[in-house]
């Protein structure tokens, strides 16, 4: 699941920041685990594209999660109003979250948070026991799903439920996404919501 999420992460920031360079304005790059790994500073030439790409196939799912401190760096880095786009698994915790996006705000940047999911998790439709194993630091725990879904589900809405809460409270545009949905259609449905109403037209 990570590294389809992963995969889909790097399409995602790939074509953002092609369009966004298209359109003539800079485009910067963070990427993080436990800490902050990779830092391309924005730019809007055509060649800084190569950068962003070289930067995005060396990313890698491994180690703690460490979105929150990096968006606080981020939300004081970035001295110009920004849009800054989240693309994450979010396992962190809500509150701390939200912290970070306030920050963002305070500090006037747009935000627009993609929650990267794989369909499984969303689901949760396994019908033998399995192995869950934590993608952090490999602990394995045996489970039975069918015994524990409906528990899951409702923690999985109301988790959902706050992040959502969360974001629209400093207006952040939120979206679930899972790793099979067509990431053309997703980007195409969001630069088309995000442009000013009388250009829709």
């Amino acid at each position: 699941a990570a590294a389809s999420q992963l995969d889909y992460a790097r399409k995602l920031a790939a074509t953002l920041a092609h369009l966004t360079i298209l359109g003539g304005d800079a485009v910067g790059l963070t990427c993080c685990s436990d800490a902050i790994t990779r830092d391309i500073p924005p730019l809007r030439k055509a060649s800084h594209l190569q950068a962003i790409n070289e930067a995005l196939g060396g990313a890698t799912a491994k180690g703690g999660t460490g979105l929150v401190p990096s968006l606080h760096t981020v939300a004081e880095k970035i001295r110009q109003r920004a849009l800054v786009i989240i693309l994450s698994d979010l396992f962190l915790e809500p509150d701390s979250f939200n912290d970070a996006l306030r920050h963002l705000r305070f500090n006037k940047h747009d935000v627009a948070v993609f929650h990267l999911f794989d369909r499984q998790e969303i689901e949760f439709r396994f019908d033998r026991p399995l192995r869950f194993v934590d993608l952090e630091d490999g602990t394995a725990i045996p489970l039975e799903p069918r015994l524990i879904a409906d528990r899951y589900h409702d923690s999985l809405r109301e988790y959902l439920g706050v992040l959502r809460q969360h974001c629209y409270a400093v207006k952040a545009d939120y979206h679930v996404v899972t790793t099979d949905s067509d990431y053309a259609d997703l980007l195409g449905d969001f630069l088309t919501a995000r442009l000013p109403k009388k250009r829709r037209h």
